[in-house]
């Protein structure tokens, strides 16, 4: 399976147009857990342009509502929205990785092309900004504590794991 992961700030970004100049994911944290969901931990940097939108966005809409539909229409799964912040984002995708006894895989991803976030309508905000979704580092990690990590990867690929238990 072959997901692509939409940045959740990004919502903020296409609702808000602002005088935003940059953004960049430090690190996106994915705990698999032993019914298969993960929960999903993003820490990103945002200078005070951004974090001024994202106060805003909470004013006149329920962000986390925004998040929570559109994670699940990327996911196609029950998504809770936990956390949403100037600097970091944390939801759980249900049933994120498949589980066949102690075997669990978790699904390849690419983080999305800015590009590809905006539509026709709003292609001008996006030309207005400059957006870096490839974490400096992804982590994806298991119930037994098994994980693997990817550096400045826009593609993490399907990972295969035998639960220890």
């Amino acid at each position: 399976m072959n997901l692509n992961i939409l940045p959740i700030i990004a919502i903020i970004f296409i609702a808000i147009p602002g005088a935003v100049h940059a953004f960049s994911v430090d690190n996106v944290d994915i705990s698999i857990d032993e019914s298969g969901s993960a929960t999903v931990q993003m820490n990103y940097q945002t200078n005070h342009f951004e974090t001024g939108a994202y106060s805003l966005a909470t004013i006149v809409m329920d962000v986390k509502s925004v998040a929570k539909e559109r994670l699940e229409a990327v996911f196609h799964k029950t998504v809770s929205v936990q956390e949403l912040s100037p600097s970091s984002t944390r939801f759980v995708v249900q049933d994120f990785a498949q589980v066949k006894n102690d075997t669990y895989i978790s699904p390849s991803f690419v983080f999305l092309d800015a590009e590809m976030l905006f539509d026709e309508r709003s292609k001008w905000i996006k030309d207005a900004l400059s957006l870096d979704f490839t974490p400096k580092v992804t982590t994806v990690q298991f119930a037994d504590g098994y994980s693997e990590s990817f550096e400045n990867r826009d593609t993490i690929p399907e990972i295969v794991h035998n639960l220890i238990k």
